[in-house]
């Protein structure tokens, strides 16, 4: 198998006809869950903060906001990489919702350093989000952890735990969520890929964008994944696409520079109801690791 490349409120829901600009007084973005642009971070280990402009008003995401999110968030400039931009959408929905800054306590954390903490005791999952850019644990106060802890919970959105202190752990992995007595980081839950995600870069798209896809919670290399896909809506094959050109080719997923794919959406492609990209794997070395996965649900307009 060759080795594949990169194809190159207030607080708001987004409304799924809303994209790239307001309707009915809401702000642009491509998240369904998202703020109105304008983020304040902190972290408490760094000791950086900012007030910032994270989206503009007509609908982009400048760079160089980017970059000083990363660097507060703690991710290193030698990691070609950025949080996730769902992650920060989700946290200026938080910070609107709640009226309350965001106040990191452990943002972003290396493989080595996730791997330390396990190793004393933390509670740090082995394939935990906070290495893939897409968590935080965050000091909200002890009244607002608990109230916060059960509104994100009916959101059905994401993932939070509560340890019934004044902080919280928030994800924009799959919704879930867990207490001290339910908490499952010290299990084998996520050995041998068995809880592999895939997220896409967006929520909305426009026909003829880059899709970026991306793979998470990898504990093991390598397998591969099947070039064929497949749009899917509750659990129904809507349409059949090809990363490649060639539906049956298996694309060689070796290390973490091949996790991330990429695909253009056909000018042809509508989806005013929300799809699922599926994607099977192949070349699936370890029995316990799913057949296929899919990822979080997208428009296109």
């Amino acid at each position: 198998m060759a080795r594949w490349s990169v194809v190159v409120i207030g607080v708001c829901l987004v409304s799924m006809g809303g994209l790239g600009r307001a309707e009915e007084g809401q702000p642009p973005g491509r998240y369904f869950l998202s703020g109105d642009g304008l983020l304040e971070l902190s972290n408490a280990k760094n000791g950086r903060a900012a007030k910032l402009r994270y989206r503009l008003p007509d609908g982009s995401y400048p760079q160089q906001a980017r970059r000083q999110i990363d660097r507060i968030f703690g991710l290193p400039a030698s990691v070609d990489d950025h949080i996730s931009l769902r992650f920060i959408a989700f946290l200026d929905y938080f910070e609107d919702r709640f009226q309350r800054p965001i106040r990191i306590i452990s943002g972003y954390r290396s493989p080595a350093y996730n791997a330390q903490l396990r190793k004393r005791g933390a509670t740090a999952a082995r394939a935990s989000l906070h290495m893939e850019g897409m968590a935080a644990d965050i000091e909200v106060g002890k009244h607002l952890a608990a109230r916060a802890f059960e509104i994100i919970k009916d959101l059905n959105c994401c993932g939070v735990g509560y340890y019934h202190g004044s902080s919280l752990h928030v994800d924009t992995g799959p919704a879930r969520y867990w207490d001290a007595s339910s908490s499952k980081v010290r299990t084998t839950i996520s050995d041998h890929n068995k809880r592999i995600m895939l997220r896409t870069d967006k929520d909305i798209y426009l026909s003829g964008e880059t899709v970026r896809l991306r793979l998470a919670r990898i504990t093991d290399y390598p397998f591969g994944v099947v070039s064929g896909f497949a749009f899917v809506r509750e659990g129904h094959v809507v349409r059949r696409f090809s990363l490649n050109g060639d539906s049956s080719a298996c694309l060689a997923v070796r290390d973490p520079r091949d996790k991330v794919l990429g695909w253009t959406l056909p000018e042809d492609v509508r989806a005013d109801e929300p799809l699922r990209i599926r994607l099977d794997f192949c070349d699936k070395r370890l029995p316990h690791m799913p057949e296929r996965v899919e990822s979080n649900p997208i428009v296109v307009r």
